[in-house]
């Protein structure tokens, strides 16, 4: 069995290496995650309705996932907020949970990752992405 990769994903030059969770907004207009950085600025991942799945969970219950990050990719990994999944154990399961439904599409799995939480989403297509 292939093991799920994890890959930096840099899609702004001046994407900040530190990121908090301001706010995150599941509503009509589909999904949205606002983030800070140290800097003060505002960071806005728009999904929008092609987010197909989100979960959210606190950074020291994901025990098993941080010790696998840290022993396949070192300290490092922690010092970059988001990365892409390649082999996602989360993309396969909602692929079961779907019956396959987005199988034959192009779905990705993004993670973000802050000093408390870590934030993964399943999308169709990548998020706009505003710094203001």
């Amino acid at each position: 069995m292939e093991k799920e990769h994890w890959q930096k994903w840099q899609p702004l030059n001046e994407f900040p290496n530190k990121i908090w969770l301001e706010c995150l907004l599941q509503d009509r207009n589909g999904l949205k995650i606002q983030f800070e950085s140290k800097n003060d600025e505002k960071i806005d991942i728009i999904f929008g309705k092609a987010a197909l799945t989100c979960r959210m969970t606190d950074e020291g219950d994901m025990l098993q996932s941080s010790n696998y990050w840290s022993e396949e990719y070192g300290d490092d990994f922690f010092t970059w907020p988001i990365y892409k999944s390649n082999n996602s154990s989360f993309v396969k399961w909602f692929n079961e949970e779907s019956c396959e439904k987005f199988a034959d599409k192009n779905i990705e799995h993004y993670v973000f990752i802050t000093e408390d939480d870590i934030i993964e989403v399943i999308s169709a297509i990548a998020p706009q992405i505003i710094i203001y």
